[in-house]
């Protein structure tokens, strides 16, 4: 079994490229990007990024291989510049060992399902609560 002592994650994500920072993430977790919704960690994240642990606070950082990264140089969320390189992320692997891969299609999530608000339940009535993110000030 997977050691499931949790530990802080700084990932890069492969769609968008926004930097994600995960505290306290365990590999059973599966864990999605900030921006744009897609999953962070896939059987395909150890083709294109690297891995680095910062020595100070333990933080695992996996970043795109495109990433300039100075060791002695760049500087962890931390503070510290004593960052380690691991090479290739052996992430996708820790994640399937522990079952985080499981269910990759998303399950029962709608194309059309909306991240930012439920949906309609068909008993709104004019000065809900929904409706006031339906209406463009823009527009009046």
């Amino acid at each position: 079994m997977q050691n499931e002592t949790p530990y802080d994650l700084f990932i890069e994500c492969r769609s968008c490229g926004v930097e994600n920072m995960v505290t306290d993430y365990v590999p059973s977790d599966p864990i999605f990007c900030n921006q744009c919704r897609e999953r962070l960690i896939d059987d395909k994240l150890a083709e294109t990024h690297l891995e680095y642990i910062c020595q100070s606070c333990d933080m695992r950082l996996v970043l795109s291989q495109d990433t300039e990264v100075k060791i002695g140089e760049s500087a962890c969320a931390c503070g510290s510049t004593d960052v380690l390189q691991k090479g290739l992320t052996t992430l996708p692997s820790e994640v399937l060992e522990a079952g985080g891969l499981v269910d990759q299609d998303g399950g029962d999530v709608l194309e059309d399902t909306d991240w930012l608000r439920p949906g309609v339940s068909g008993d709104i009535d004019d000065d809900s609560y929904e409706d006031m993110f339906n209406q463009d000030p823009g527009q009046n």
